[in-house]
């Protein structure tokens, strides 16, 4: 694929490095690190809606959005956004059909390693430079790198129940906000474990319009 000019991702580092990214507690398997996820989500103990990112970091998921209208060509439903994350071996099993990966930043080394036999195994050079593959077949990591490394992940999700509205992102005046249809949500969506969540550990954390069929 095309190598994407490094312009595109200026303003999408620019507000990870004003606010950085959550730790994301519940990546035990891969590795404890930066890294969360905008769009649909399996949410515990509820149906698959809109990730909380989508309204806690909205001007980032208009970012994200208007990233992919330029450049991601494939159907997905979330988008997986990581900061100096050294993700172990894995596989994408809640994920469905091909993925498309993009890295950048001022690092070096950080290859992706596909460890599964067949075209894709070995090291991809991902630093703007698209991959797309299918990450629920493919066991991968992240090789050791040094600097600043982020990457973005658009996929499809599987056991998306119907009726769920369109999300997008819309300014007004100076700032942004999250639509799920033609609701504005500013403080969450119901859940049955809503208020009784304990966080396990330290937090360290402090668009466009995209329909889903």
């Amino acid at each position: 694929m095309t190598e994407i000019p490094a312009d595109d991702f200026k303003d999408i580092i620019a507000e990870l490095e004003k606010r950085p990214l959550q730790v994301n507690e519940y990546r035990v398997k891969t590795g404890l690190g930066r890294s969360q996820t905008f769009g649909l989500v399996s949410r515990r103990s509820a149906p698959v809606d809109f990730s909380r990112m989508c309204w806690k970091r909205s001007y980032l998921y208009s970012l994200l959005l208007d990233f992919a209208s330029k450049h991601v060509h494939i159907p997905f439903t979330s988008i997986t956004v990581n900061q100096n994350y050294k993700a172990g071996p894995h596989f994408d099993r809640h994920n469905v059909g091909p993925s498309f990966l993009i890295a950048f930043g001022d690092y070096t080394g950080g290859d992706l390693r596909v460890h599964t036999a067949g075209e894709f195994q070995g090291l991809h050079d991902v630093r703007q430079k698209p991959l797309v593959m299918d990450f629920t077949t493919n066991l991968h990591s992240v090789e050791d790198f040094e600097g600043n490394r982020y990457s973005l992940v658009f996929y499809q999700i599987q056991k998306i129940p119907p009726g769920i509205p369109a999300g997008s992102v819309k300014k007004e005046g100076a700032k942004y906000f999250f639509y799920r249809g033609d609701e504005k949500i500013t403080d969450g969506l119901p859940h049955v474990l809503k208020g009784r969540k304990k966080p396990k550990g330290p937090q360290l954390g402090g668009p466009a319009v995209v329909t889903f069929d």
